[in-house]
């Protein structure tokens, strides 16, 4: 990976552990949409199956969808007592810019960026960190699956010139990893996100790393 030019990471369970702030968001939207509150223990265990939207019963389909883009409207409403960027964090971005990479954070919260570069800022990460990108600056016309980043990844491909194989995407989620593989960026998939290996290759991953703090070896050790 030699002659990459863009670092690109996802923010939420990849940069920042904010596991309890989507726990607390996530009853917070459901009690909005008229349902129960859900244990700490029945969130992680649906979490990490990727099954909390089919636990949105007795919601339609179009619910569903509007109970999520709620949900991203207000996740960056407060920073949970809870919420810490993942050990390793600050130096592997470190580490990005040291090797001459323009880095930039990329959420799937439909918010502006001065609020991501708030939270940027509250967790010390903001000097290592040169442009932010949210939903909220996609086409919605882009978001084929619901979440995806399509049209951002191509947005910054098409602002700094770059192309695909220049460019890497590191996120936690399989529709990230599908969102990568359609824009043709360079995936590399978080197991901290709690989504297996199997699943995040299955969607697009090109590489699966435990966690960002092995992103600098990686790129290190990995031939183009």
């Amino acid at each position: 990976m030699s002659k990459l030019k863009i670092a690109i990471l996802d923010l939420d369970m990849t940069l920042v552990n904010t596991i309890y702030r989507f726990y607390i968001v996530y009853n917070r939207v459901r009690k909005n949409f008229g349902l129960y509150e859900i244990g700490f223990k029945e969130f992680v265990e649906n979490f990490k199956e990727d099954k909390l939207t089919e636990i949105l019963n007795p919601l339609s389909e179009n619910e569903r969808e509007h109970f999520w883009k709620e949900f991203r409207r207000t996740y960056s409403g407060f920073i949970s007592p809870y919420d810490r960027p993942y050990c390793g964090a600050k130096e592997t971005l470190r580490y990005l810019k040291g090797k001459g990479l323009s880095v930039i954070v990329s959420t799937g919260r439909e918010t502006e960026p001065e609020e991501i570069w708030k939270e940027l800022r509250h967790f010390k990460l903001d000097p290592y960190v040169d442009e932010v990108y949210t939903l909220a600056q996609q086409d919605p016309s882009e978001e084929d699956l619901l979440f995806s980043r399509k049209g951002i990844l191509l947005l910054i491909l098409r602002k700094h010139q770059v192309s695909g194989d220049e460019t890497i995407f590191v996120a936690d989620y399989w529709v990230d990893m599908e969102a990568g593989r359609k824009a043709g960026v360079i995936t590399i998939g978080v197991l901290t996100g709690l989504k297996s290996e199997e699943l995040l290759k299955a969607h697009g991953a090109h590489y699966v790393i435990k966690g960002i703090w092995e992103l600098p070896n990686l790129l290190s050790n990995v031939s183009p």
